[in-house]
């Protein structure tokens, strides 16, 4: 299963909250994807 990420999602993972990190770990990094305009947002 594939999964979008959200800004709101992405800057919980890098801050290391709500144990993401292990979630995200445990899904792969290959099953993860966020859109242009998260990444813009990001920016």
């Amino acid at each position: 299963m594939n999964y979008l990420l959200d800004t709101n999602i992405c800057i919980y993972f890098l801050k290391g909250r709500y144990g993401l990190v292990k979630k995200i770990e445990r899904i792969g990094f290959e099953n993860l994807f966020i859109s242009e305009i998260t990444v813009a947002e990001l920016k």
